[in-house]
């Protein structure tokens, strides 16, 4: 009986639907969605937004997006965070974020958060602490966090650890963990170590590498590395690799290296490159200069300096000088020089 009376209601909702009712509309996007139709409950949303309704504006954003329409769903984020629906500003400010449109992002999860959006609270103040406004941030964090929004929770601990707060930045991350948000366990791991508890540290991490966190899973390789445990350091690493980690994949190209294999070693540091590991570039350009293609080196290391490397900028110099080329060594030896200052200052 239940079942056909779920069909009854369906066929009466989609009389309705068809009839023009906007809300019946919108139910039947949601029932098509449920059942996996999506071209039909696009379709259906589509009628829905046309006509007004705001949750389904976002609704049919949600599967253009997902389907990689994502011009056409970043212009129904649009309308619906122009009809003040929260979800729509939400995703329509990541959209913005991603775009590097840190402006236009930090206005539309500022009025998502003002409509008491938690998750935009949250990025919101994010993008604050980023900005180097940690009083504002601050507010928003703790509106988040106090409501159970893990990421706020972590984003709240970096803030107050970098006040000094230690203490309290601690109980935010170990709350972040027993509510099963596994990245707050890094934060914790890298302050036990700074603490000089090396074991604190390897429990932290290892909780985290267990539930799958992959930056987790690569400092607890690291940690096992640093103290001569190759062979579980390596099982992570490989682990976190898979996962298209290129620290990872950088420490096992170092792993191969220091056990004489140069050929695994280039190959790791080429796949940790071609994922965007600066470290790696910097490493191929020694592997080239051992095995004498100098000028193979030089490319390497020149693509490390670009991307404002200090040991690529280190070992350019070195390069250029060694072939005369004295002057331009000198202007890479300055860059080093300044960005060296500049991390200083920041920390």
């Amino acid at each position: 009986m239940p079942g056909r009376l779920k069909k009854v209601d369906e066929f009466f909702q989609r009389k309705a639907a068809e009839g023009g009712n906007v809300v019946a509309m919108a139910r039947m996007g949601a029932a098509m969605r449920e059942r996996g139709d999506l071209a039909e409950a696009e379709a259906w949303y589509r009628k829905a937004a046309m006509g007004g309704d705001r949750v389904s504006m976002t609704a049919l954003a949600h599967l253009l997006a997902d389907r990689g329409a994502r011009d056409e769903a970043e212009r129904w984020y649009h309308e619906a965070a122009l009809a003040g629906e929260p979800h729509g500003m939400l995703n329509l400010a990541r959209a913005y974020e991603r775009q590097g449109k840190r402006e236009e992002a930090q206005h539309w999860y500022g009025e998502a958060a003002d409509a008491g959006d938690l998750p935009s609270m949250a990025a919101l103040g994010h993008l604050l602490r980023e900005q180097g406004k940690p009083d504002e941030a601050e507010s928003w964090l703790r509106q988040a966090a106090e409501a159970g929004i893990t990421g706020a929770m972590i984003d709240l601990g970096l803030l107050l650890r970098d006040h000094g707060q230690a203490a309290e930045a601690a109980r935010w991350w170990r709350s972040a963990v027993q509510a099963g948000d596994y990245a707050a366990t890094c934060p914790l791991g890298r302050q036990a170590e700074r603490l000089g508890r090396p074991g604190d540290a390897e429990a932290w991490y290892r909780q985290g590498a267990s539930g799958g966190h992959v930056e987790a899973i690569v400092r607890l390789g690291l940690l096992l590395h640093r103290r001569g445990d190759l062979e579980e350091a390596e099982r992570w690493y490989l682990d976190a690799a898979e996962h298209g980690d290129p620290a990872a994949m950088t420490n096992l190209g170092v792993l191969a290296r220091n056990r004489g294999d140069e050929g695994e070693a280039s190959a790791w540091y080429r796949k940790a490159a071609e994922h965007g590991s600066v470290p790696a570039l910097t490493n191929l350009g020694h592997l080239a200069e051992h095995r004498e293609d100098l000028a193979q080196a030089e490319q390497w290391f020149r693509r490390a300096a670009e991307t404002g490397d200090v040991q690529g900028m280190l070992s350019l110099a070195r390069m250029l000088r060694a072939r005369g080329a004295a002057h331009e060594a000198e202007q890479w030896l300055a860059r080093a020089e300044t960005m060296q200052e500049d991390r200083e200052h920041q920390h």
